[in-house]
């Protein structure tokens, strides 16, 4: 499997999982990262994808690396 379709398969249970580690709700998180509740609800079921910015404040809203 391509590194790709690793990254797009796991994406979404890292990104819950490093959110609820965090102890943040999803609103916490979507406003943290400036984005609406409802996209990031869309990342952590799999059916949307972040562009590199969001990925980038999502990371620092988390405390994490965006790599």
């Amino acid at each position: 499997m391509r590194k790709q379709d690793l990254t797009k398969r796991y994406f979404k249970e890292v990104l819950r999982r490093y959110r609820e580690a965090s102890g943040m709700t999803q609103e916490q998180l979507a406003g943290l990262a400036q984005i609406s509740n409802g996209f990031l609800a869309s990342m952590e079921t799999g059916r949307k994808w972040p562009n590199v910015d969001m990925l980038i404040n999502l990371a620092e809203a988390l405390d994490k690396r965006p790599g």
